[in-house]
């Protein structure tokens, strides 16, 4: 897997790239992830004039893509930026696995070879589901194997 990492600093630039590859070693097999290529762009913009956390696109093709250009938003916490990396790897693996397919030519999108209404809100559409489902579960379990459960940042805040 290639992956090229621009914006940031270079601590949040090594903490992206690692949980980057924890993420494909469990949503991949070792074939796909070989095919892989990702351009992660971190920026001070996207919520500010997107309203969002994070986005995937993918830069070669719609029926199972091989190269995708990730843009993370880093004005939030270091822990949300990672959960958000998290949830966009779950977003490659389902485009690269043909799971999620984009019609949007078509103005649809296919899930799991059914055409799904993309008027559906936002918490309801099963591709978001999945990826919300597994972005903690996946930041927590790269966290504690790369002893960072103890530092303040991994920390869920109770306030």
């Amino acid at each position: 897997m290639n992956v090229y990492i621009t914006g940031g600093n270079k601590s949040l630039r090594e903490l992206a790239h690692s949980l980057i590859n924890y993420c494909a070693d469990k949503l991949f097999s070792d074939n796909l992830r070989n095919k892989i290529t990702i351009d992660v762009d971190f920026t001070r913009t996207l919520y500010k004039e997107d309203g969002i956390l994070g986005e995937v696109d993918f830069d070669d093709n719609n029926h199972r893509p091989k190269e995708f250009t990730m843009t993370v938003d880093i004005t939030g916490s270091k822990r949300r930026i990672m959960e958000t990396i998290a949830h966009e790897m779950v977003h490659i693996k389902q485009y690269a696995k043909g799971e999620l397919v984009d019609l949007s030519r078509c103005g649809s999108t296919r899930w799991l070879g059914n055409v799904v209404d993309t008027s559906t809100n936002y918490w309801d559409l099963p591709w978001e589901i999945e990826a919300h489902g597994k972005e903690l579960g996946l930041f927590i379990r790269w966290a504690e194997a790369n002893d960072l459960g103890k530092q303040g940042w991994t920390q869920e805040s109770l306030k």
